[in-house]
């Protein structure tokens, strides 16, 4: 899957891509970490409902980025991609909630370090194929 994707572009193409997909991700994880540092210390939040919201808040930052800067995807329409990005989203939220959730119980680590492992995981292996073949068809 990953060799066929990689020969269907040209390298110079796909690592600019990957490059601005990464420094979004990071941007989009900063909101993120901040929206459930915040309700979980300051708000006095329930850490899972935390990590929920903070993803869905990292969420909306990245569709806004990935679709203006790393896809340039503006000819299409964006409710399409919206709804796709939803479904790519919701399911970002659920793997990472729910791996948060099996690190911080099953092996009683900070939530944050948790957070911090299963958003890599999720980053790198399900969000930036999902968004270019499925949302953004870049």
């Amino acid at each position: 899957m990953v060799i066929k994707y990689l020969k269907s572009q040209t390298y110079s193409d796909n690592f600019k891509k990957i490059i601005r997909f990464q420094l979004t991700a990071l941007f989009a994880t900063s909101i993120d970490f901040f929206v459930t540092i915040m309700l979980k210390e300051y708000f006095h939040q329930n850490y899972t409902l935390a990590v929920g919201v903070g993803a869905c808040a990292g969420a909306l930052a990245a569709f806004t980025v990935n679709r203006y800067w790393v896809f340039r995807s503006l000819e299409r329409n964006p409710i399409g991609q919206g709804f796709r990005y939803f479904i790519i989203a919701a399911g970002s939220v659920i793997l990472n909630t729910s791996g948060t959730y099996i690190l911080t119980e099953s092996i009683n680590i900070s939530y944050i370090v948790s957070k911090a492992i299963v958003a890599l995981i999720i980053g790198f292996t399900y969000s930036f194929y999902f968004s270019k073949r499925f949302v953004f068809y870049a």
